[in-house]
């Protein structure tokens, strides 16, 4: 990926998770093909044909049931889009109906991944160094300022990078899908007790949902990037 986001919509917000567990602070910025201020590139999902033969950094490992797509057919992948009328032509890993992928992790303070086509049965599912779980879905996702969770495969509001920091270091993630699939690019992290950027100038918002996973909208700001 190297288009720099021509009509990047930026939205920040901090996420409230249930009584007891860990906040998770979220960024998502469409068509942003670069990684964010100091972080690693994981993967780009290229040089291998299956997940085990991606070449990871130190202590990190991919297994599950996602694959490695190149292009888009229709009612089973598309590249994730990187401006309206381009996409990505590279590798890309693609987790389709009830299939998932697991990526363990050194402790990480932030990890991101450029997403294509974000929809409601996507879910990110993180776990972390105090022992506790979070579950992201599209669905939360879509209240975040400048997301959708549409399945668009041309939009910026549902192509882009997408950034997650929690309270307590990121241990492992899980990709998974429930039924249209979700589409990524690459991921890159920051290794915790690195210094993470703040997110300047970007719109914050400020979202709380309950343990039975109701999200309440608090405030909401948008920012052209």
């Amino acid at each position: 990926m190297h288009l720099k986001p021509l009509y990047a919509l930026a939205g920040a917000a901090a996420i409230a998770m249930a009584a007891g567990s860990a906040n998770a602070a979220v960024t998502f910025i469409g068509y942003q093909a670069d990684l964010n201020a100091g972080e690693t590139l994981v993967t780009d999902f290229d040089g291998g044909a299956t997940l085990g033969d991606l070449a990871l950094g130190s202590d990190f490992s991919l297994t599950g049931t996602g694959v490695l797509f190149t292009g888009s057919t229709a009612k089973l992948s598309a590249a994730p889009a990187l401006s309206p009328d381009s996409w990505d032509e590279t590798q890309y890993l693609s987790i389709q109906k009830n299939q998932s992928v697991t990526l363990d992790t050194p402790l990480l303070s932030s990890i991101s991944f450029y997403i294509g086509s974000l929809d409601r049965f996507n879910s990110f599912t993180f776990s972390l160094a105090d022992g506790t779980s979070q579950v992201v879905t599209g669905a939360i996702l879509a209240a975040l300022p400048g997301m959708d969770a549409n399945g668009s495969q041309t939009s910026f509001t549902t192509n882009g990078r997408l950034t997650f920091s929690f309270d307590s270091a990121i241990t492992a993630v899980t990709m998974a899908s429930g039924n249209y699939s979700l589409e990524i690019g690459d991921i890159g992290a920051i290794f915790a007790g690195a210094a993470v950027p703040e997110p300047a100038t970007w719109a914050m918002m400020i979202l709380g949902f309950g343990g039975v996973g109701t999200l309440m909208r608090r405030r909401r700001a948008m920012a052209f990037a």
